[in-house]
């Protein structure tokens, strides 16, 4: 697959499977606006891909950046939502100021950047939105009541874009990977998800693959509309 004429933003870029997917892309020939927090990360990540990667670096959440990011990245074919932070723990130990962190990012955020680039491709009457979930989008396991809540906002969002933005030429994609390999899983700070996480080292996807479905899914054919692909390590139940 080649992307030698596309544009491709990546919301979340700087680690995992952001990153995974930067590169993939870049090495495909497309040009990459590489969207994070961390200038530093990014700064890295345009040292190893080069010329083909543009870094914006800034907060999703803040209303001011993300109005700065849709006006200076122009013309996006694709875009690809991976931003996001997890919000595991006991439902009686948790810090309701990490729902609504987790809230703002993985939903609210993920809302206002597609809307924003989506009236620029309805305008030209194609691209394709990709949304990174989880299989806790249909699904909840113990300790992830709230994450799986923001995960379920983000399915039901991605099936409310594909209906309403088809007749734009616009796809959408939900991709819904299971337990990752990534420095994501090294966030939780309860003991008791610590130790879960531990117990399960060695049943996590790898970033590289969910990467490769990201590639594959935007590298579908224009009348083709992969609406959901999920991922589990062999294992997961």
């Amino acid at each position: 697959m080649k992307f030698d004429d596309k544009t491709v933003l990546i919301a979340g870029a700087s680690t995992g499977v952001g990153r995974k997917t930067a590169l993939m892309f870049a090495a495909e020939g497309a040009e990459v606006v590489a969207v994070a927090r961390s200038e530093d990360k990014l700064a890295t990540l345009k040292a190893e891909a080069g010329d083909n990667i543009h870094v914006i670096a800034g907060d999703l959440t803040s209303t001011e950046f993300a109005d700065h990011l849709i006006a200076e990245a122009g013309a996006i074919d694709i875009l690809v939502n991976l931003a996001g932070r997890t919000a595991h723990a006991p439902f009686l130990d948790s810090d309701p100021d990490m729902w609504r962190a987790a809230w703002e990012l993985n939903v609210h955020a993920l809302l206002v950047l597609s809307q924003g680039i989506a009236r620029g491709m309805a305008t030209r009457g194609s691209g394709h939105i990709i949304n990174i979930s989880s299989v806790l989008a249909r699904q909840v396991y113990p300790l992830t009541a709230f994450y799986a809540a923001t995960k379920h906002a983000t399915a039901a969002v991605t099936r409310g874009m594909r209906i309403e933005l088809a007749e734009y030429g616009i796809r959408v994609t939900e991709i819904a990977p299971g337990l990752l390999d990534t420095e994501l899983m090294d966030q939780p700070e309860h003991p008791a998800v610590a130790a879960a996480y531990a117990k399960r080292q060695n049943a996590r996807l790898p970033a590289a693959e969910v990467a490769k479905a990201i590639i594959y899914a935007a590298g579908t054919a224009p009348g083709t509309a992969p609406e959901l692909i999920a991922l589990n390590p062999h294992d997961q139940i």
